[in-house]
């Protein structure tokens, strides 16, 4: 067999098994919409994000939110005004 098939037959396979998980993820989902919705390619969401964070280096949206929250819990941050009472 040709390697270049063997690839091809490979990919088509992975799509195939993600597909699959998916449709799975998606009717086992909790009912309404979005939830659904999120809840079946929420997987999918969070391998991109952590693809992108070590393509980039840069934090993931989850991991800077959970920073900006932290900060503000402690009483620091940016956003605070001046005017703001304290």
């Amino acid at each position: 067999m040709e390697p270049a098939l063997i690839g091809t037959v490979a990919g088509i396979a992975f799509g195939a098994i993600i597909a699959v998980g998916v449709v799975v993820r998606l009717i086992r989902a909790p009912r309404g919409a979005r939830s659904r919705l999120r809840h079946a390619f929420g997987p999918i969401a969070g391998a991109g994000e952590t693809y992108q964070e070590l393509h980039t280096g840069q934090r993931g949206l989850q991991d800077s939110i959970i920073a900006v929250v932290q900060e503000q819990e402690q009483g620091g941050g940016a956003e605070r005004g001046t005017d703001a009472p304290r």
